[in-house]
């Protein structure tokens, strides 16, 4: 096997409570659950260059070489694909060069956690590469290296988590195919910024319980009257327009519920209907220039409609 590609979903934020202060390495605590959806990246890690591909557009002594659809704003060495790669090589011993491509679909700075589900695949493709052992404590502790939400993305089962947003603290039966419509005005949102705007105004949470016994319950309505996010302020105070996507969402034929995910700027509306996810982010293409698309929930990595 020279090469695998694997498709790296991004998430949506069902409940994302961010505790006021920091721990020792610089963190918030939080309690986030999350759920996995039908539209991401796509990212092939192989042992040798693949046909058409684009210019390496990074390279160095420790044998990762990263390929990107386009540029993120990143310097290689800092994007979370190319750490996944360099990390793994050096816990597993892995002495063959790689090369890493990732070609982006979904926007950086939305609160999807694309760059951290960029990096899980990188890891997942490793492991399968040179068959390594998935579920090696060695492969979570690279995960959590990277990204708190990296570790998520291994498994992609329906989670809550706490610590850092990287310790499992919970897994939930699959909540397949629900329909969800993404928007995203045109300005993203830092984490960063978010969480130093969150600082200047600190929100104690409310309890992630309602969320919890909705996913238990695989009560799908629950689920929607259950969305929260308190780092919703910081966000909509950095990009204003994130509060007019929101409103508009909500006044949408066939909107069960919106809710900023993540430190935005996305917003995401979970819809009666596919027709009506699909009719949301055509509406929200042509009518305000935002990007948009319809996807759904899923519970594990499948190819994407």
């Amino acid at each position: 096997m020279s090469h695998v590609t694997i498709d790296a979903p991004v998430k949506v934020n069902l409940h994302l409570g961010i505790h006021p202060g920091r721990d020792a390495r610089g963190y918030h605590r939080a309690d986030s659950v999350m759920v996995a959806l039908g539209v991401g990246d796509t990212v092939t890690v192989g042992t040798l260059p693949a046909p058409a591909l684009p210019e390496p557009s990074a390279a160095d002594a420790s044998g990762v070489l990263l390929a990107m659809s386009e540029d993120v704003g990143v310097p290689p060495q800092k994007n979370t694909a190319w750490q996944a790669a360099a990390r793994l090589r050096q816990a597993f011993g892995i002495s063959v060069p790689v090369r890493v491509e990732v070609r982006k679909a979904v926007p950086p700075q939305s609160g999807l956690g694309g760059s951290s589900s960029d990096a899980a695949s990188v890891i997942l493709a490793l492991c399968r590469l040179f068959s390594l052992d998935e579920k090696d404590p060695r492969v979570v502790d690279v995960a959590r290296s990277v990204g708190a939400d990296v570790p998520f993305f291994l498994n992609l089962a329906p989670s809550y988590l706490t610590g850092a947003g990287d310790v499992l603290a919970q897994t939930f039966p699959v909540l397949e195919g629900l329909p969800v419509a993404l928007v995203r005005p045109a300005r993203g949102v830092s984490t960063v910024a978010a969480y130093r705007e969150f600082d200047a105004a600190p929100v104690v949470p409310a309890s992630p319980a309602p969320m919890l016994a909705a996913l238990r319950d695989g009560d799908a309505m629950g689920v929607a009257a259950a969305l929260y996010n308190n780092l919703e302020g910081a966000a909509t105070r950095l990009v204003p327009e994130i509060l007019r996507v929101k409103s508009w969402l909500q006044r949408r034929p066939g909107v069960v519920a919106a809710q900023v995910t993540g430190s935005g700027s996305c917003v995401f509306a979970i819809c009666e209907t596919h027709a009506a996810a699909r009719a949301v982010a055509a509406c929200a293409q042509d009518e305000e220039d935002w990007w948009s698309c319809a996807t759904f929930t899923v519970g594990k990595r499948a190819q994407f409609c």
